[in-house]
């Protein structure tokens, strides 16, 4: 008769036998009695039971596994206190003697991967005193008038819809763009006090306000994570929607304003801000990358970490799929599952939608736009390599036979391979400018101008910084190429007058009739080329030195 025997208990770390409560962690109680206990360390909070926090206070460094189970009594056996012990321990919470107390978060904080914060403002007791007020603003009659006033700013730019057509077709002058980029961060700054006002409103309190940047692009942020404070999921949904809810509204008061105004810069001013806020505030509700649309979704369904734990399901179902093996699941239901999918693609599509629109434009407007494109073009990349990087930990943690990773990888290398011999559409981004000599297609010198050839398909497309609608077709002419200067705003959808200008190439047209407007964007088809030529061509070309 063979001996069984069970495998020796796990070692309990030194720290871990006498516990005591990592520095500057607090235990919060529910608020007004209802809701779960909170155990905040720095800017972390984990929720836990009444039970859990009555262990925690009791968390001194003077008494071991059974004298606290004696101490509290009931329930708590010492086996139990030992289970919640080492859960608090893999969360970082007991005081190792090693990890530093939680200082007080800097002004600035870069935060991974692209977003640089300067923080401003931390509110105080005085922004905690306009808590009645903020009762009011946010009260039921409040919420439904503004949700009403939504609807109203959407029939009214369906009712504009050629003034919206046209402001988006067309160039902005300096002084419009300046008055819009003004207004657009005045509004997100708003937006953002949003937040802060429905926390406070519920009783809980923005640790910090202030700027940053937010992949590439200027914003406002209000730090809410005191929300997790908060007893109810809807006021934590509350919270999560307000700064989208407060940006619709103004989008809705300037798509109003705008209607009885004749055209004019204020009007255009005013409706391209209420298409932009409208825009902003959709992508902002989208619940695949962690903006308010994320956080009301993970409140609703009170799943902490939700996003990255159904992307580790997702990665973990892929790896499946392709290499086998056993894998653990984060979350148990199914839904989750599509859900990590479509995290993971979104920010992957986002980009490469963004960089397709914008990649003609930032190439034409010289070394400030490519330094811009390859920048997005870098963090995409970054996007994918990390994602193989992960999803390679997921294989080798689940034990996958190597021949059989071997065999995937080599057949997921062919097929990419012959991927990048398929035909591929190719275009060049240019512009074309009407003046006394005719209409000619323009390209800034260094680009794409040794590709041009007599004959080919030219589209001339109106030059908005939204909409690009077709105006006209024409061919290349068969008379020479010669060089000219033309003002930077034919390239960029802002018009800076003629002070400012580029050397660029110009080409003849052959066209039927005189394109109106008279300058705008232009895309030159260069015919069908290998997919690893095209790509080439769009994104690597551009940005050599040479």
């Amino acid at each position: 008769m063979s001996a069984v025997t069970s495998p020796p208990p796990p070692t309990i770390p030194a720290h871990a036998r006498r516990p005591r409560l990592a520095p500057s962690a607090e235990v919060h109680s529910p608020a007004d009695g209802q809701g779960d206990w909170v155990l905040q360390h720095g800017a972390r909070y984990v929720r836990i039971n009444e039970k859990v926090a009555d262990l925690v206070q009791e968390l001194d460094g003077e008494r071991d596994h059974e004298a606290l189970a004696a101490r509290l009594g009931g329930a708590w056996s010492t086996e139990r206190v030992g289970s919640a012990i080492s859960r608090l321990d893999s969360l970082k919470l007991l005081d190792d003697g090693e990890t530093p107390a939680p200082a007080v978060a800097p002004r600035f904080q870069i935060v991974p991967p692209m977003t640089l914060q300067l923080t401003l403002l931390r509110p105080g007791r005085t922004m905690q005193a306009l808590g009645p007020l903020f009762a009011r603003v946010f009260s039921r009659g409040a919420v439904a008038a503004g949700m009403l006033c939504v609807l109203l700013g959407v029939v009214a730019l369906v009712a504009q819809r050629d003034a919206v057509a046209a402001t988006l077709n067309s160039p902005l002058s300096a002084v419009a763009f300046a008055g819009v980029l003004f207004a657009l961060l005045l509004g997100v700054s708003i937006h953002e006090l949003g937040h802060a006002a429905v926390l406070i409103r519920y009783g809980g309190r923005p640790s910090r306000i202030g700027v940053m940047l937010f992949y590439l692009m200027p914003a406002f942020f209000c730090d809410v994570s005191d929300a997790w404070r908060l007893p109810a999921r809807r006021q934590r949904v509350h919270t999560a929607l307000a700064g989208p809810a407060v940006q619709t509204s103004l989008a809705a008061a300037s798509a109003l304003a705008a209607w009885p105004l004749t055209d004019g810069t204020v009007k255009t001013c005013l409706l391209f801000f209420a298409v932009t806020s409208y825009g902003t505030a959709l992508l902002n509700l989208t619940p695949f990358i962690k903006l308010d649309g994320y956080i009301a979704l993970m409140s609703h369904v009170d799943v902490p970490y939700l996003r990255d734990r159904a992307m580790a399901d997702a990665r973990r179902a892929l790896a499946r799929f392709l290499f086998g093996g056993t894998y653990q699941r984060e979350l148990s239901t199914r839904w989750t599952i599509a859900y990590g999918f479509a995290c993971l693609a979104f920010p992957v599509y986002f980009l490469s939608a963004a960089l397709h629109t914008w990649l003609g434009t930032l190439q034409r407007v010289g070394w400030v736009g490519l330094l811009l494109a390859a920048s997005g073009l870098s963090y995409l990349a970054w996007i994918l390599i990390r994602g193989a990087l992960r999803l390679s930990a997921e294989v080798k943690a689940a034990g996958v036979r190597p021949i059989r990773v071997g065999a995937v990888c080599t057949l997921l290398a062919a097929l990419a391979c012959a991927a990048l011999f398929l035909p591929a559409r190719q275009t060049a981004a240019a512009a074309y400018v009407t003046d006394a000599s005719g209409t000619r297609l323009v390209l800034p010198q260094g680009s794409a101008a040794e590709q041009i050839r007599p004959g080919q398909r030219v589209t001339l497309q109106t030059n908005g910084l939204v909409l690009n609608d077709t105006v006209a077709t024409a061919r290349v002419g068969s008379a020479r190429s010669g060089r000219t200067e033309v003002p930077v705003s034919t390239y960029f959808p802002v018009d800076l007058g003629g002070a400012v200008v580029m050397d660029s190439t110009a080409y003849p047209l052959d066209l039927d009739r005189i394109p109106a407007p008279a300058t705008g964007t232009a895309e030159v088809e260069l015919g069908s080329v290998p997919l690893w030529k095209s790509l080439h061509r769009t994104y690597v070309l551009p940005f050599l030195p040479f």
